[in-house]
C-alpha cells in the first residue's frame, strides 16, 4: 500500500471537514467518520505536522528539538484531491509580508527611550564603528542582507565602502528604508543614532555630513530571500567585496539546516577572500513588533562557529555579550546575548 507524504497545519476542523472522524490526531485510528465503514478502500496517508516559517513568512512555534508529531489518517481514493484543495486553500499567509510593520519596528531603535533598543545599538554600533576605521575593512562594493527599514548599520561602512546596496524580504521595509534614503515625509528620524555613531568617530557635529554621504553611498534597494540559492534574484550583481547581515538570519531561516544553507548562499555573492560580517542575538526564539510576535531561531555559538566552517568561511573575529540585567524584564524578546563577528570567505 503506497504511503503520500503531504505537509498539513495541525487542524483538526481541516481534517474533518474531509471525513475523517473525531480523534485526538495524533495517529489514532478515528473514531466514527466514513474511513469505518469502508476499511478495504481506505488508502493509509502519512502526514507529518510541521508549519514551516520560510524566512518568517509562515506562521510558526519557537524551534525546539525532538521528535515531531504526526497524523495517520485514512482517506478514500477520492478524498486525495480534496485534500489536495483543501491544502491550496488553507495555506498560511505571509507572515512577514502581511504583520511586519516597519514603523512599530523602530521603536526599538528611538535611542536612549528603549533600553533593549539601546543595549543593541551600543553594541553593534561600536563593533560596526571598530571593523570599518581606517585601516579595517574596505573596498568597492557591500551589499546588507535583510536591511529591514534601519540605516545604522550603513553609518560607518560608508566610510570605508564606495557603494552599498540595501536588501530585504519586504514590501514595507524596502518602501520605509526608501522614505529616510530619499527624505520624503514621515521618515523615522535617525538623527541621535547618527550623532552617536560621529561621536564614536571622533565628530560629533558632522551628522549631517553623514547622513549625505550615507544617501550617497546606497545606490539601490532590493528584494533579497537567502532561503533561495541566488537570494537577489532576479538582479545580477559582481561579486562584493563584503557582505553585512544584522538581527536577519534567525528571524529568516526557519531550521538550523535552512540556517546552514542561507549561509552558503551568502557565500555566492561574495569575492573569493571577501568578508562577511553577521551580528544578532543568542537563543532568541521570539521578539514583537507591536503586537505581533514573530518566532525565530536560537544561534548559539557552537552552531554559529559550525555552520559558517561548513559554508567555507574562516572566522577572523567573534564577539559577544550577555544580555543586560536591566532588560531581563522586557518580555518583547527573549534573547540571552548578542554576538558580532567577522568571516572571510576561505578560497
Amino acid at each position: 500500500m503506497e504511503q503520500k507524504r503531504l505537509t498539513l497545519p495541525n487542524k483538526p476542523e481541516l481534517l474533518k471537514s474531509l471525513g475523517a472522524g473525531e480523534g485526538n490526531w495524533r495517529g489514532e485510528w478515528p473514531k466514527g467518520g466514513r474511513f469505518r465503514k469502508h476499511p478495504l478502500l481506505a488508502a493509509l496517508v502519512f502526514i507529518p505536522v510541521f508549519v514551516l516559517r520560510a524566512g518568517g513568512r509562515t506562521k510558526s512555534e519557537p524551534h525546539k528539538e525532538g521528535p515531531r508529531e504526526s497524523v495517520c489518517l485514512l482517506l478514500l481514493p477520492e478524498q486525495n484531491s480534496l485534500l489536495s484543495m483543501a491544502l491550496q486553500e488553507r495555506q498560511e499567509p505571509d507572515v512577514y509580508q502581511e504583520n511586519f510593520e516597519p514603523t512599530s519596528y523602530l521603536e526599538y531603535y528611538r535611542m536612549n527611550q528603549d533600553p533593549v533598543g539601546d543595549e543593541v545599538l551600543h553594541f553593534l554600533l561600536k563593533h560596526y564603528n571598530a571593523t570599518f576605521k581606517p585601516g579595517g575593512l574596505e573596498g568597492k562594493l557591500l551589499i546588507d542582507i535583510g536591511s529591514g527599514p534601519t540605516i545604522y548599520q550603513f553609518l560607518s561602512a560608508c566610510e570605508s565602502f564606495q557603494e552599498i546596496i540595501a536588501t530585504d524580504y519586504t514590501d514595507k521595509n524596502l518602501q520605509e528604508l526608501e522614505k529616510w534614503l530619499k527624505k520624503m515625509p514621515g521618515a523615522f528620524d535617525w538623527s541621535p543614532v547618527v550623532k552617536y555613531v560621529c561621536e564614536l568617530e571622533g565628530n560629533r557635529d558632522k551628522w549631517a555630513e553623514k547622513e549625505e554621504r550615507v544617501r550617497r553611498a546606497v545606490t539601490q534597494v532590493l528584494k533579497c530571500d537567502v532561503l533561495k540559492e541566488r537570494p537577489l534574484e532576479p538582479a545580477v550583481l559582481p561579486p562584493a567585496d563584503g557582505l553585512i547581515s544584522s538581527l536577519c538570519l534567525e528571524a529568516a531561516c526557519p531550521t538550523p539546516q535552512a540556517c546552514r544553507d542561507a549561509l552558503r548562499h551568502l557565500r555566492t555573492l561574495l569575492r573569493p577572500g571577501g568578508h562577511l560580517v553577521l551580528s544578532g542575538g543568542f537563543e532568541t526564539t521570539f521578539f514583537m513588533v507591536g503586537d505581533k510576535r514573530f518566532s525565530t531561531l536560537p544561534l548559539n555559538e557552537k552552531f554559529l562557529r559550525e555552520a559558517l566552517q561548513e559554508a567555507g568561511f574562516i572566522i577572523e573575529k567573534l564577539e559577544k555579550v550577555t544580555r543586560a540585567a536591566e532588560t531581563h524584564l522586557d518580555n518583547r524578546s527573549d534573547y540571552t546575548g548578542l554576538f558580532f563577528l567577522v568571516a572571510r570567505r576561505g578560497d
